[in-house]
């Protein structure tokens, strides 16, 4: 079960995550959280440096979709700033992760939005994904088969239900890092150590 939730990178955030960096490992295609990952989740305003790191993926021909378990009129004014900013980045509202259906209704955007995989027999090969929880961004994705990266969430504020399993997030994260299998924060590499 501790594989089902460890995830392969971490990453202090997203602008940390270059875009050599996700060619090298061979990724063409992002599904990026939304809460806390992109933008602080009682904000509707990406930060500035978020929007630049997004115009950056894009000029690098790196595909991105975002993923989001809400959904209305912030995640409206979301798609707007993105339009807004010149980025033609699809999100998929009311997600559902970590189910499997969440993923599946991502990798359709992508495909819709114009990514076109290196491989497309194995076109999740090349999909990495975003979020900084454990028990939904890294659960949901292994649980659909794609490599994921852990990021400190951008604010504590959280919905209760994510408040109670960030207390168990902290535990098993404490637990994995015993272990010595929770990869290493910003570690280039990307190994595990």
């Amino acid at each position: 079960m501790l594989e089902k939730i460890n995830p392969e990178y971490r990453y202090a955030s997203l602008v940390k995550i270059r875009p050599d960096w996700i060619r090298k490992h061979h990724f063409s295609a992002l599904l990026i959280d939304v809460d806390n990952t992109l933008l602080p989740r009682n904000s509707s305003v990406i930060p500035e440096a978020h929007i630049k790191w997004m115009k950056e993926m894009e000029l690098n021909k790196i595909s991105m979709a975002l993923t989001s378990n809400n959904g209305g009129k912030r995640l409206d004014e979301i798609a707007r700033q993105l339009k807004n900013s010149g980025l033609s980045v699809p999100i998929l509202t009311w997600a559902g992760k970590p189910f499997p259906r969440a993923y599946s209704g991502a990798i359709r955007l992508l495909r819709n939005s114009g990514w076109d995989p290196p491989d497309k027999d194995k076109d999740t090969d090349s999909i990495l994904t975003i979020g900084d929880q454990l028990f939904t961004d890294v659960l949901g994705a292994h649980l659909y088969g794609l490599p994921a990266i852990w990021i400190r969430p951008l604010s504590d504020n959280d919905f209760i239900g994510t408040k109670l399993l960030r207390l168990l997030e902290k535990m098993v994260a404490g637990h994995l890092q015993q272990t010595g299998i929770l990869p290493a924060e910003d570690n280039e590499s990307g190994d595990c150590i």
